[in-house]
């Protein structure tokens, strides 16, 4: 039985997954007041020694929005192991959904949302348009960063499932202000299908650009750009992989956008520097918080 053919059989879940977990050799990290269990050869810690702003951004813009919303909930697109999660709740308890489907990242997952405390649901499911499937077989570091291949009539196929359908699930997340993403390349196709809960509920959205990592679809991401600015977002705030503050652009400077998309292609064609970049794009409702956010995530 391969593991996904596993995945479909309650038992076969059990086996494949124990048999796949106790392989991993694990370790602890740090991360704001949390503790949090990782696979060994999992790279967040080697980053955060290599580069001392990877992986901080977030923490600071879920500071500044929950000064601004009270009630503030985010929304975990490809939480893997919980770290963003913790990340997110490094200024205080928000409520986070974390949405993972990698069978072997779960147990991580379920183990780190106890020690987060309450306020944590988890969604066992991959993102993605209904009807749609992801085969588990094609899959690259299940466990660790996962990238999938979607596609249709695959033996031991598993479904995708919009956000949509997942909220009627987790109703106390409909109106999420954070909503994060990190998929391996799917990012763009999950903002695009999710545009009805963007256009509603307006987050702060905090999302991968990696235009290049699928060749099938090149415009991708500046097509994601120009459905978020049709949907009111106003400001888009820059990040290198690295974690670096690269810069703030307006919605009417689109021909920025556009040279900064093809500067990761360059990169991509004539050797990798900056890899990707993460995109904090705000809703015209909450340009006010740009400058703070700015400020904050230099330091």
């Amino acid at each position: 039985m391969n593991l996904a053919q596993a995945i479909q059989s309650p038992r076969g879940v059990a086996r494949s997954i124990s048999r796949h977990f106790r392989r991993l050799r694990s370790k602890y990290a740090e991360i704001g007041p949390y503790k949090i269990h990782l696979p060994a050869q999992h790279e967040v810690l080697e980053y955060k020694r290599n580069y001392h702003l990877y992986d901080t951004a977030l923490a600071k813009i879920a500071g500044v929005l929950r000064d601004k919303y009270a009630d503030l909930h985010a929304i975990d697109i490809g939480a893997n192991i919980g770290d963003t999660a913790a990340l997110i709740r490094e200024s205080g308890e928000i409520p986070v959904l974390c949405i993972e489907g990698d069978p072997l990242a779960l147990p991580f997952l379920r183990e780190n949302a106890m020690n987060l405390g309450d306020g944590i649901e988890i969604e066992p499911s991959f993102v993605g348009k209904e009807g749609m499937s992801v085969d588990l077989n094609s899959a690259s570091n299940l466990g660790f960063n996962a990238s999938l291949i979607a596609g249709r009539d695959k033996q031991g196929e598993v479904e995708l499932r919009p956000l949509s359908t997942i909220l009627v699930a987790h109703p106390r997340f409909k109106g999420s202000k954070l909503l994060k993403t990190d998929t391996e390349g799917f990012d763009f196709d999950i903002l695009r299908l999710s545009m009805s809960f963007i256009r509603q509920a307006k987050p702060v959205i905090f999302f991968e650009y990696g235009p290049h990592l699928r060749q099938d679809e090149p415009l991708a991401g500046l097509d994601t750009i120009a459905q978020l600015i049709s949907a009111g977002y106003s400001d888009f705030i820059y990040y290198d992989n690295f974690g670096n503050f690269l810069l703030h652009v307006e919605a009417k400077s689109q021909s920025i956008m556009n040279d900064l998309d093809s500067y990761l292609g360059s990169n991509r064609r004539h050797g990798l520097v900056v890899h990707y970049f993460d995109i904090c794009a705000l809703h015209q409702e909450d340009a006010d918080m740009v400058s703070r956010i700015k400020s904050e995530t230099q330091r």
